[in-house]
C-alpha cells in the first residue's frame, strides 16, 4: 500500500513531485497546512517502497505545528499516515491512538487534540485533468473554487 509524505514546507515539494501544475500551486497556497492531500508524478528521491512501486506520491503539509516540526527538524520530507487500524476511525487524541495501535508501536506523542477528526480529501493533480480520489475533510465544493474536477 501507498504511503503518503509530509512536508514541513511547500518550498520542498521539488524534492518529491516531478511537476507542480500552476492548479497545484493555487491549491497548496489555499489548503496547506491542512486537510488536503496532492498526488503528483514522483521524483527518482521517493523510493518505490513508498508508493508500492507507483509512479506518483500522495503529499501533505499537516495542519499542526508539532507535525510540522518534527518534518522540518528532520531535514527531510517524512511517510506520515494516520494511526489507525485500517477501516477504523482516525484518532484525534494521543490516548485514541494508545486504545487502537498501542502494542504495536514505539512511542506516540501526545501534542494535544489533532484538528479535524476525518481524513484529508485526496485529490489525484498528477494529470490535467484533477480528480477526488477519496473525499474527506475538504470538500467537492471547496476545491471547485480554484480548479474544475473531473
Amino acid at each position: 500500500m501507498a504511503l503518503p509524505i509530509l512536508l514541513a514546507s511547500m518550498d520542498d515539494i521539488s524534492l518529491v513531485a516531478l511537476e507542480v501544475s500552476e492548479t497545484a500551486k493555487i491549491l497548496m497556497k489555499e489548503f496547506w497546512p491542512g486537510a488536503l492531500t496532492l498526488v503528483f508524478r514522483k521524483t527518482s528521491f521517493v523510493p518505490d517502497i513508498v508508493t508500492a512501486g507507483g509512479q506518483t506520491v500522495a503529499v501533505r503539509i499537516a495542519a499542526h505545528p508539532v507535525v510540522i516540526e518534527i518534518v522540518k527538524q528532520s531535514g527531510v520530507p517524512l511517510v506520515g499516515t494516520s494511526a489507525n487500524v485500517h477501516a477504523k476511525p482516525s484518532p484525534v487524541t494521543a490516548y485514541e491512538v494508545m486504545a487502537q495501535v498501542g502494542g504495536k508501536i514505539e512511542l506516540i506523542i501526545d501534542a494535544g487534540r489533532t484538528p479535524g477528526g476525518s481524513e484529508s480529501t485526496i485529490l489525484d493533480v498528477s494529470t490535467e485533468k484533477p480528480r477526488i480520489l477519496r473525499q474527506g475533510a475538504v470538500t467537492r465544493a471547496a476545491l471547485e473554487k480554484y480548479c474544475r474536477i473531473y
